[in-house]
């Protein structure tokens, strides 16, 4: 079989060049349309974020007046701890004695009173010189370990213990030595 081309070549040429126009065409019209589409796509992101910013703006406006209020009333905290701090600072040595001399009776039993007391102040402890009489013994005995086991006392000394005779019975006379602590 023979095959006979009767198209001339400048029409096959003319079509070609046609088809190749038509591929540049819509390639053209597929990359426009591209870019169209990566636009709108940008344009829409774009708006949804300047629309997601001015809700926050506002929302931070409205929480910025709570922010306000919130340091106004931490200032007002901090001048009032600053005028408890003063009065604190003026009454802490204030009670020292009050406090050592209700602690120091607090335990001591009916059998027992002071001769003398001396007591030297430095900062919060308060050194102490007792002068004791006791009409018993173990009273004593109790007493002062009560002192040696409380945690405001220290170095409980205790001097020489003198014994005399009396109509109710013996007399315990002694030097205790100690430091207070006030807390």
């Amino acid at each position: 079989m023979i095959k006979i081309n009767l198209i001339p070549p400048e029409y096959i040429a003319r079509i070609n060049r046609r088809v190749i126009i038509a591929k540049v065409v819509l390639a053209a019209v597929l990359a426009a349309g591209a870019v169209a589409f990566v636009s709108v796509w940008h344009l829409t992101r774009a708006k949804t974020i300047e629309a997601a910013l001015a809700r926050s703006e506002a929302e931070m406006r409205v929480l910025q007046k709570d922010v306000d209020q919130v340091k106004a009333i931490e200032a007002q905290i901090a001048e009032v701890q600053k005028y408890l701090n003063s009065i604190n600072s003026i009454n802490k040595g204030r009670f020292v004695y009050t406090r050592f001399l209700q602690d120091l009776t607090s335990d001591l039993p009916a059998t027992i009173w002071f001769n003398n007391v001396n007591t030297t102040l430095s900062g919060n402890i308060v050194g102490v010189s007792l002068g004791v009489n006791a009409n018993s013994a173990y009273d004593l005995a109790y007493w002062i370990n009560s002192l040696e086991t409380s945690g405001s006392y220290s170095e409980v000394g205790i001097g020489g213990i003198a014994v005399t005779e009396t109509e109710a019975g013996k007399r315990f006379t002694v030097t205790i030595t100690m430091k207070y602590t006030y807390k």
